[in-house]
């Protein structure tokens, strides 16, 4: 049985990933997680596949950039998601002035139990695993944008982000792979079915602000400036598109970043602290410790380098 534990009706109750009806069986298989990473471009910096066996979760950590498949362009910032189908072409390109930082996860919808999970995402010519007929999907599909702001959209981000780290730490074993690939498929059926949220042009030119200023300790009545809004405005903009405070979005913000930094390069504590908007590295190690539940100084030892 695959699933997790989720706050219902005020319990802690477990959710059957793969309830009765899904296809997770002898002959129909179940969804499987095959690679997940980070990616940091450089400024301006272009790739593409022409043939990726895989539907790909994409979100963007921070930065900009254009994606296009299957014939459609996206132009993504900080926190947006998209889907890209079964058997996708790709094609990156990052802003010149703030190129993206972008996480991706790799799952194969069908996965026959009768052949193992290799933890592998098949995208060049002569790949033996290009056209496995035991890993299939939907490939009619067209890639689509998910709602970033939604339950289920940040649900996709917190286990393709898990999916992430159990990659760094070594491959996962089959279970693990098969039980993220479930979950995942999970949470991607339930994003599909609900309407993305339009985002209100103050609301994004102020979330845009905030994650182009990192660096910086918040200020409310700045951010609300930006939007052209009152704080009061702002304050209620942001309760209703992302549930929570301006300033608790933009620390939560920073401290994601600072939690990138920390696992993707050879920063000290105070440097990240710094880069992410906290004079005092005690108060950012007490504020990170609450948020990750181990002081950053562990947190970085913990992860692997590249």
């Amino acid at each position: 049985m695959y699933g997790y534990f989720d706050q219902v009706g005020g319990s802690l109750m477990f959710v059957d990933a793969c309830p009765a009806g899904r296809t997770d069986d002898p002959d129909g298989g179940s969804a499987a997680l095959i690679g997940a990473n980070w990616y940091r471009f450089r400024a301006g910096e272009s790739v593409s596949h022409a043939r990726v066996m895989s539907v790909c979760f994409l979100w963007v950590l921070q930065g900009r950039g254009l994606v296009r498949s299957r014939g459609s362009e996206f132009r993504l910032d900080a926190g947006s998601i998209l889907r890209l189908p079964w058997q996708h072409d790709v094609a990156y390109a990052a802003d010149v002035r703030t190129p993206f930082h972008v996480g991706t996860a790799h799952v194969v919808p069908r996965h026959r139990h009768d052949h193992p999970v290799a933890p592998h995402v098949p995208h060049r010519a002569g790949d033996p695993l290009l056209d496995a007929p035991w890993r299939t999907g939907a490939a009619e599909e067209e890639p689509r944008l998910l709602p970033a702001a939604s339950i289920a959209g940040q649900r996709i981000i917190s286990l393709a982000s898990y999916g992430v780290e159990r990659f760094l730490e070594g491959a996962p074993s089959e279970e693990s792979l098969r039980a993220l690939g479930v979950l995942l498929a999970d949470a991607d059926a339930a994003a599909a079915a609900e309407p993305a949220p339009l985002q209100p042009v103050a609301l994004r030119a102020m979330i845009d602000h905030i994650v182009e200023h990192l660096d910086r300790a918040p200020d409310v009545a700045e951010i609300a400036a930006i939007g052209g809004c009152s704080v009061t405005t702002a304050e209620r903009l942001f309760a209703r598109y992302t549930g929570t405070s301006v300033l608790a979005w933009a620390r939560r913000r920073q401290l994601d970043e600072a939690a990138l930094l920390l696992r993707t390069t050879s920063l000290s504590v105070g440097e990240v602290a710094r880069r992410t908007g906290f004079s005092d590295p005690l108060y950012f190690s007490r504020v990170f410790r609450a948020a990750f539940s181990v002081p950053p100084s562990r947190y970085a030892t913990d992860r692997l380098r590249p």
